[in-house]
């Protein structure tokens, strides 16, 4: 963490948005279909030894019916409540969610999806394993140079460039 709380709460932040986007990819169940997400007792417990933090959102989604959007909205309640005014001050959590850097960690990591979505369905990983991944990735030369690209305005987020990073 650096003394920028707005970088640390873009971090903390996506973290967030990147766990749950593991849990889904992880323990979705398609039952008459409809998509929900059960997670093991065994599961459950090695989450909350391993990622003691983030683990009640996996009570917040457990055996409930979900949707994209029930799960943005699970997971806005849950930044919500675990870092607006509490961990951050007022404002930085609602700046860095509208933040050009949270929007650019948001469309690496699903850049990163797409290049390895082929090794991360060979088997289930835990999050951990997926952030260390993630965080490998990242130190890559080229991801490093695009990421300047991008805070520099060299892309749109949401329309990028035909050079893509895998």
């Amino acid at each position: 963490m650096t003394n920028d709380p707005y970088a640390n709460a873009v971090a903390d932040i996506a973290e967030v948005f990147m766990f749950e986007h593991w849990l889904r990819h992880s323990f979705v169940v398609e039952k008459d279909g409809k998509l929900f997400l059960e997670v093991s007792q065994d599961d459950l417990r090695d989450i909350y030894q391993q990622e003691e933090h983030l683990a009640p959102l996996v009570d917040m989604l457990q055996n409930a019916e979900i949707s994209y959007e029930k799960c943005q909205a699970t997971v806005c309640s849950f930044v919500g409540a675990r870092y607006d005014g509490t961990k951050y001050g007022p404002d930085v959590v609602a700046r860095a969610l509208d933040s050009k850097a949270f929007k650019i960690e948001m469309y690496v990591f699903g850049v990163w999806l797409k290049g390895h979505q082929q090794y991360l369905d060979e088997r289930r990983m835990s999050f951990a394993e997926w952030r260390e991944m993630y965080a490998g990735w990242n130190s890559l030369d080229q991801v490093k140079e695009y990421r300047k690209k991008l805070m520099a305005g060299g892309g749109d987020p949401d329309q990028p460039s035909s050079r893509s990073v895998h």
